[in-house]
């Protein structure tokens, strides 16, 4: 038996084992071969838990949008639940201020208290653990900020990180954290303590200073609150850092994939070891009394490996994604879905109720989950996590493949469909879509490129990490305009002769040679990931779980869906047999959901933009993967079984 719903945090309680939290507020208790053995109640309200503490027999946990809840360790029976909407101090609250959504995972145990903020993220809880009395609200240690992490491993140091890359020291015994150091411009998602050396570690999601949005890894800290070392190993968020039991060993990983183990018997940054090949981006980590290393995927695979880094087992998780949907050029009642499988053919097909989607093949690519597609005559190109570019037809046919040796980020085909357009952490690189030949290695100040895109005339459009806009002319690297726009991007695109750009900072309309025109970003409470544009409308959604809809002319918002069914990666605006316009949105588990557009609801009362039409599950399948190991001592990678 596996865990029928996507696991998001794991934490090893001594004395009791695996612990696992889903995307429906679950707790569960896995064995020694990752079986889940007991499981929390289904909660009604169960939203993702991304907070996850255990101390003094009890489970502490915070979901997405700031409930906190108390489960007995030994039965995993949940005892109390905080409500995030009415558990707060209102006379600090902004007017018609209501829970806000976040991810933020901080949770303080000092002294039998509990530490934590709230939905009102400028609001900490302190709550009796014993009891769960709320004792105190106060102001936020963090400012208007949540907590992202609370260590409370030091005999009286203390030290809380929070969303804006700043780490301060204090301590819970008073509840004053005056000391602060920046470290990021983005997340700060764990603080750790290294009692071998004696001083702490923090991990990077975007870099600081001259790094910011180009690299980041982690940081090591005085407890005096100096900066002492950092190693920057990264491309994108860096997740987790851990300790071995005795502190020999460190391990830090996150979203490019990679684990680091490295060795912490010297007060140097060294990493030993490097494992690749994970099913997915890597999530969160745990390490068990004996130095066992459990790794938590994106998916929700759980993979647990020895103390060196090789495999033991997985929990053999059953996975699906949309992370993409593309019409096809001959058709565009037919998409292409970039799955966790491969590629999924869906077609727009008509029902006395109204549309409905239809699912018609799925081609299953070996290469690990497709990112992205990008369609061409007869059938598409895609992009894998396993940094494998390919064409295939429409029926599944492949025409040609190729390894890169950079992480891939997006894929755009030029108008008239000979060259496609690869953003890599390495740059750009252009290939012919016949035969998969490269045409040309493009790069912007040997940035990371996280997205591309095509203009009408076939100039070629490079955005990277940290949001230089190149526009290069269809042949050759003459740079035609440059903007640094100042945001890390997802995706782009172009349409109707302006250039859309998704990403952190909302959805942005630019005008080639000028500037941002327009932007789109209101309520949205974390990363834009997608957005389309149609029918006067524009329609964004985020990480936070959302749906916000806006007037496109007027740049005004005109409605809000929150607590969708899981993460929306992939969205599409697809018409009925009347030409009426439809969203088509593919989420995390393989869902795709189908939602009315009503352009004429904007500014009207009662009358929503979106109303939800219909769901479909594309099938869900188990992971298949192959670790690899490359040493410090080595220049070639040795494969390793998985």
């Amino acid at each position: 038996m596996t865990s029928t719903d996507r696991i998001v945090r794991i934490v090893y309680a001594e004395g009791a084992g695996l612990l696992a939290s889903d995307t429906h507020g679950r707790v569960h208790l896995l064995d020694e071969r990752l079986t889940p053995v007991a499981s929390s109640p289904f909660v009604p309200e169960g939203r993702p838990l991304y907070g996850l503490a255990v101390a003094g027999g009890w489970v502490i946990g915070k979901d997405r949008m700031g409930a906190v809840y108390r489960w007995s360790l030994d039965t995993l029976d949940l005892v109390d639940r905080l409500d995030p909407a009415t558990v707060c101090d209102r006379s600090t609250l902004r007017p018609r201020e209501e829970p806000s959504p976040c991810s933020s995972r901080g949770i303080g145990v000092w002294r039998d208290r509990v530490w934590v903020t709230s939905g009102y993220h400028r609001q900490m809880l302190v709550l009796d653990l014993h009891t769960f009395e709320v004792l105190e609200i106060r102001p936020n240690v963090c400012g208007d900020s949540p907590m992202e992490w609370a260590c409370t491993e030091h005999p009286v140091r203390h030290a809380v990180s929070d969303k804006h890359g700043n780490l301060r020291f204090g301590s819970f015994e008073t509840g004053a954290f005056p000391e602060l150091v920046k470290l990021d411009e983005g997340n700060i998602h764990r603080v750790r303590y290294d009692a071998r050396h004696d001083r702490f570690w923090a991990t990077q999601d975007f870099g600081a200073g001259d790094n910011a949005d180009v690299a980041n890894g982690v940081v090591v800290v005085s407890p005096a609150g100096e900066k002492e070392d950092e190693l920057l190993f990264a491309r994108d968020d860096v997740e987790f850092v851990a300790f071995s039991p005795d502190h020999a060993r460190a391990y830090a990983g996150g979203f490019d994939g990679e684990l680091h183990i490295f060795d912490n018997t010297r007060r140097e940054l060294r990493v030993e070891r490097t494992v690749t090949g994970f099913p997915h981006q890597l999530g969160d980590l745990t390490v068990g009394p004996e130095g066992q290393v459990y790794v938590l995927c994106q998916d929700g695979t759980i993979v647990e490996l020895d103390a060196a880094g090789d495999l033991v087992r997985d929990n053999g998780q059953r996975r699906q994604a949309v992370w993409d949907l593309q019409p096809s050029r001959e058709d565009p009642r037919t998409l292409y879905c970039a799955t966790d499988s491969g590629v999924s053919v869906v077609r727009v097909a008509d029902s006395a109720a109204g549309p409905m989607i239809r699912p018609e093949a799925e081609h299953v690519t070996g290469w690990g989950f497709t990112r992205r597609v990008a369609s061409v005559e007869g059938g598409l190109v895609g992009i894998t996590r396993d940094r494998v570019v390919f064409r295939a037809d429409r029926d599944g046919t492949p025409r040609w493949h190729l390894r890169l040796p950079d992480l891939l980020h997006t894929v755009a085909v030029s108008p008239d469909g000979t060259r496609a357009l690869v953003a890599t952490n390495g740059g750009a690189v252009e290939l012919d879509t016949a035969d998969g030949s490269r045409r040309a290695s493009l790069g912007v100040d040997g940035l990371p490129v996280w997205a591309t895109a095509y203009l009408q005339d076939g100039a070629r459009v490079l955005i990277t990490r940290n949001g230089v806009i190149a526009v290069l002319d269809p042949e050759g690297p003459r740079v035609r305009w440059r903007f640094d726009q100042g945001e890390y991007p997802k995706r782009a695109w172009t349409q109707d002769g302006r250039l859309y750009v998704v990403g952190d900072g909302g959805l942005k309309e630019i005008e080639v040679g000028v500037g941002v025109a327009a932007r789109w970003s209101k309520l949205l409470s974390n990363t834009v990931e997608n957005a389309v544009v149609s029918d006067g409308l524009v329609v964004a959604s985020s990480y936070g779980m959302q749906l916000a809809s806006y007037d496109h002319a007027g740049v005004t918002f005109a409605g809000l869906l929150e607590d969708l069914p899981d993460y929306p990666k992939a969205l599409a605006v697809v018409r009925d047999a009347q030409d009426a316009p439809h969203l088509l949105v593919g989420c995390r588990t393989g869902l795709l959901s189908l939602y009315r557009m009503d352009p004429g609801a904007r500014g009207r009362r009662g009358r929503p933009v979106l109303a939800k039409l219909r769901d479909h599950w594309l099938p869900r399948h188990r992971v298949r993967f192959a670790l690899e190991h490359r040493d410090a001592r080595d220049t070639v990678p040795a494969g390793a079984a998985g």
